[in-house]
């Protein structure tokens, strides 16, 4: 096999392999969302199963606590701005990795996606640091 089949198969192969990549990916994610709602159902179930009338139950489904079971888990203000943080911080440093390879190849190219990643990744971070700031002010 001569040097120019093997280099035509390269980008057909990273095409293929990087649309894979992006399936698997979302394929886990839905999976793992799956297993956590059937295993919320399951827990729901077993609490179901455990009262003894209907009346029981629909005086439990009433109450607050009820209510509270039956609603789908939040996650607080602190989680969501930790998340938001953290994911800031990773696409920051994502985009100076490819900050540092355009100073490595001199490839022009390459700091298109470095502006970007560290455009979002400062993005994040600062709208977590002003919904920190404004959940601060809002709930003393």
């Amino acid at each position: 096999m001569n040097e120019n089949a093997v280099l035509v198969w390269i980008p057909i192969v990273a095409m293929g392999g990087s649309f894979a990549m992006v399936v698997a990916v979302i394929w886990l994610v839905m999976r793992a969302k799956q297993r956590t709602a059937q295993y919320r159902a399951e827990v729901q179930m077993k609490m179901i199963d455990r009262f003894g009338t209907a009346t029981e139950f629909v005086s439990f489904l009433e109450s607050p606590a009820g209510r509270s079971f039956l609603q789908e888990p939040k996650r607080s203000t602190r989680e969501r701005i930790v998340w938001g943080i953290r994911t800031g911080i990773i696409l920051f440093f994502l985009g100076m990795a490819f900050a540092f390879a355009y100073f490595a190849e001199r490839d022009p190219g390459i700091f298109i996606p470095a502006f970007i990643l560290g455009g979002l990744g400062i993005g994040f971070i600062l709208a977590s640091v002003i919904s920190l700031k404004l959940a601060d002010k809002l709930n003393p």
